[in-house]
């Protein structure tokens, strides 16, 4: 007898209570002792490791966009043909469930991440590492060899070496995308015929199952498999939305700073000043004199574009004059900290 009702049930029974067919207790009465032995104890085990995860992964999602899209690059320019990667919306399963995806058809191969990170799963459809080795031995169509009579073909030392430096450029982008969240170092370790031998946690441990699908010249599915305890210390970044704005461009960074580099700036020191009255200006001609209030060994102000940032010294260098800095300018501040001198 199923424990819940179904709501044509429940109808009925409120029905049924309103019209007086069923009596309303006023109270609770215990049990009775035939109902007692109905009762089952269900044993709980309070060392276990099952995990309520609630929510999607926006962030993940979005770094699965950015590997997707450096492998589809690496990958066109090391095959000389256009390959497309798309990423699918992550999901979490337990390993027993992501076992039944390790059939003997597919090619299993398993990633390190890390001293500190354990492992993670990556499953190649049927056909498609046979798709990958063609198109990087020349064939431009990658049209793979088809399994034997069996469904299952093994990998010959030389294909398996050409697949790891193909699967590398995938690593590399996992590497260079998870950098700012989790220093994880993933790279090939082995390739598994036996899916028994690439079980890397418990059943009941959680996986987090990315899936990316490869079409163009090269067409399959790649299902990569990381433990969730991989993934735990971040869980709360990658559960929050993806920010666009707290991300940079290397690339921009440096043009950026090229640019500003090569901007030109007009730097000026005051040799010194010195006080006439308005007669003896107009009666200034060439050759006079004015005496200033310094002297060679005194600090000049050098100003950039016109604010007073330097002091230095007047030298005379490969026979041109000169200043030799000798410290920076420190701005004054007024009570409530502003700069005075903006």
């Amino acid at each position: 007898m199923p424990s819940t009702l179904n709501p044509s049930e429940v109808d009925a029974l409120m029905e049924a209570i309103q019209t007086g067919d069923v009596p309303v207790a006023e109270g609770g009465t215990p049990p009775s002792q035939q109902q007692q032995k109905n009762i089952d104890a269900v044993e709980y085990d309070l060392t276990s490791q099952d995990r309520i995860i609630r929510g999607q992964l926006p962030t993940l999602d979005s770094m699965n966009d950015s590997v997707a899209s450096t492998f589809a690059s690496s990958i066109t320019g090391r095959m000389r043909t256009q390959v497309r990667v798309a990423s699918n919306p992550s999901s979490l399963l337990k390993f027993v469930d992501f076992n039944a995806l390790l059939a003997p058809t597919a090619t299993v191969v398993v990633f390190t991440l890390g001293p500190a990170y354990g492992a993670a799963v990556c499953v190649l459809e049927t056909g498609l590492a046979e798709a990958i080795l063609a198109g990087a031995l020349g064939d431009k169509q990658a049209r793979g060899e088809s399994p034997d009579v069996n469904g299952k073909r093994e990998l010959t030392q030389i294909e398996r070496l050409v697949l790891k430096r193909i699967l590398a450029l995938f690593t590399k982008a996992m590497e260079d995308t998870w950098a700012p969240l989790l220093p994880i170092t993933p790279e090939v370790m082995r390739f598994e015929n036996d899916p028994r031998l690439a079980v890397i946690a418990p059943p009941n441990e959680v996986a987090i199952l990315s899936s990316f699908e490869l079409s163009g010249s090269i067409e399959g599915t790649m299902q990569l498999g990381i433990p969730y305890s991989t993934v735990e210390p971040v869980k709360k970044q990658l559960s929050q939305p993806p920010r666009a704005a707290t991300s940079s461009d290397e690339r921009f960074n440096l043009a950026m700073k090229r640019e500003l580099n090569e901007v030109p700036v007009e730097a000026v020191a005051e040799l010194g000043q010195a006080e006439i009255s308005l007669q003896k200006l107009l009666k200034l001609k060439a050759g006079d004199v004015l005496k200033l209030d310094t002297d060679e060994r005194s600090e000049l102000p050098l100003t950039v574009e016109g604010r007073p940032k330097f002091f230095g010294v007047p030298k005379v260098i490969n026979s041109s004059m000169g200043i030799q800095i000798t410290q920076g300018l420190k701005p004054p501040f007024g009570e409530n900290g502003t700069d005075l001198a903006k």
